[in-house]
């Protein structure tokens, strides 16, 4: 925009100082002004295709951007969900072994006690003298 108003002053002293009649001066002024006009009504143009161009380019860039959120949002309910399978089947898994575990663990101390019984009433019966009450 500067350039175009340094053209115009420019020109404008340029013809005002020339050795030329008024009407002479005139019409080239007039003639500059066009010419000025018409060069700021192109670089208006080129700045409204630009400005088209670069909207068109932000509107594509953010849609770019909301379907990789969009994805990777995805992306990440999918990971969570397969990660709370797994700790699903774990769990299960180890409530299953300590079941087992626990299970083993009685039988054990199921046979323990019927051993130590076992060993109390053979020390009791070999304790006992014959012929006397128990």
């Amino acid at each position: 925009m500067s350039f175009i108003k340094g053209a115009l002053i420019g020109a404008a002293l340029g013809l005002l100082f020339a050795p030329k009649s008024g009407k002479e001066t005139r019409d080239d002024i007039a003639m500059k002004f066009d010419e000025s006009k018409r060069q700021a009504g192109e670089y208006a143009d080129k700045a409204k295709v630009r400005s088209g161009e670069m909207q068109q380019t932000a509107g594509e860039a953010g849609e770019n951007i909301k379907l990789t959120i969009t994805k990777t949002a995805q992306e990440l309910r999918d990971q969570l969900h397969h990660a709370s399978e797994e700790i699903k089947k774990e769990a299960m898994d180890l409530k299953d072994e300590a079941k087992d575990t626990t299970a083993e663990a009685a039988e054990e101390v199921s046979a323990e006690v019927d051993e130590a019984t076992k060993e109390v009433n053979k020390d009791d019966h070999s304790s006992k003298i014959p012929g006397q009450p128990g």
